[in-house]
């Protein structure tokens, strides 16, 4: 499809911009599907002062261990961006995950705190973080979803944390640890 792009579906197969012509008797078209963080940009998510999130993630997704970003405060995803979500089936990542989230909110109502976001620095620190892990795969060479590469305009990028789960769930721990560092808390 690269080198010769369809150029004519006709009642028997297609004819390509080589001149090719394939017959065939199905004709399926997989055109793609904005995976992972599609549905949360085609929603309008405003969060504090008018921020929008298709707006803060226009140039790459910015999240705080794939559960929050900054500027939304106590809009929290599971199974979402910048998390294992390819790597890890939906009821064990939301398991997981709402494990993760419990804890936190346990910690802000022992802290008196009604309001948590992450912070624009741990936003960044954890897409670099993605970037230095998937950079040492074969992920990045394939024009695939799990790169975004499938949407035009979408910035490519790992969608997914590829490190692993143990690995991100020890990263989850690690902030709960510190106190949520990377979290801002009022």
């Amino acid at each position: 499809m690269k080198t010769a792009p369809l150029q004519k579906i006709t009642p028997t197969g297609a004819i390509t911009a080589d001149g090719g012509t394939h017959a065939f008797d199905i004709l399926v078209l997989a055109t793609g599907f904005d995976a992972v963080s599609g549905a949360i940009l085609h929603m309008d998510i405003t969060g504090a002062g008018g921020a929008r999130i298709k707006d803060y993630w226009k140039d790459g997704l910015k999240t705080q261990l794939g559960l929050a970003s900054a500027g939304f405060p106590n809009f929290f995803f599971l199974y979402g961006p910048q998390s294992p979500t390819a790597f890890w089936n939906g009821p064990s990542s939301a398991g997981q995950q709402g494990e993760v989230l419990v804890q936190l909110v346990k910690h802000l109502r022992d802290q008196g705190c009604t309001r948590c976001a992450s912070t624009p620095q741990a936003d960044a620190d954890w897409a670099q973080l993605l970037d230095d892990i998937v950079q040492q795969s074969l992920i990045p060479l394939a024009d695939s979803w799990y790169m975004g590469a499938n949407i035009p305009g979408k910035k490519r990028e790992s969608l997914n944390f590829t490190g692993g789960v143990p690995l991100y769930l020890q990263k989850c721990q690690e902030s709960a640890d510190s106190g949520y560092q990377g979290f801002v808390m009022s």
